[in-house]
């Protein structure tokens, strides 16, 4: 029993002084999905250990999943992901983000609404700057035919941008590294 205890407390000081020998979990932070009608037709996810585009660390750690088969990029491309999402992650930079308007607008083309929609982990800070909850939630909705109604968007331009930034680079891992 005692050699039990003393192993423990080995362990314990062990994690204490190398603490990259535990790996945080990764959570989800953005979440690109191609939509046909309301099918989900390709989705790629971007992981990450820390929930806030605001903080680096070189204990941070990244992952990206194109239709949940892992994919490796560069170093530099993570943490420009990451930067990105700090624009449209959260209200006071980006203004919020706009719904989809209700408005009917005249489509004649056949066929299932096209289109691609960008989540992404979006943080609600306390007066101190301190997460206090997070939740994915649409941001950005682009649409590949006049079918396609799930426009979200940022109301601040620079977040609207970010937003299209993201996309775009997601759009050309999925296209580079996967064939249909």
């Amino acid at each position: 029993m005692k050699f039990l205890i003393n192993l423990n407390i080995m362990l314990v000081s062990c994690l204490a002084i190398f603490p990259n020998v535990v790996k945080a979990e990764e959570i989800l932070l953005l979440n690109l999905q191609y939509r046909s009608d309301t099918t989900t037709t390709r989705e790629i996810q971007f992981y990450g250990n820390d929930i806030d585009p605001n903080s680096t660390s070189i204990d941070d750690s990244f992952s990206l999943k194109i239709d949940g088969e892992s994919i490796e990029i560069p170093e530099q491309l993570y943490r420009r992901l990451d930067r990105l999402r700090r624009s449209f992650s959260y209200d006071s930079l980006s203004g919020g983000i706009q719904e989809p308007s209700e408005t009917r607008v005249i489509c004649n083309l056949g066929g299932p609404a096209e289109g691609m929609i960008l989540e992404a982990r979006y943080l609600t800070y306390n007066s101190e700057w301190k997460i206090v909850d997070h939740e994915m939630r649409p941001v950005f909705g682009m649409a590949e035919n006049c079918l396609f109604k799930e426009l979200y968007t940022p109301v601040n331009s620079n977040a609207r941008e970010d937003a299209r930034g993201v996309i775009e680079i997601l759009n050309t891992l999925s296209l580079l590294g996967h064939s249909d």
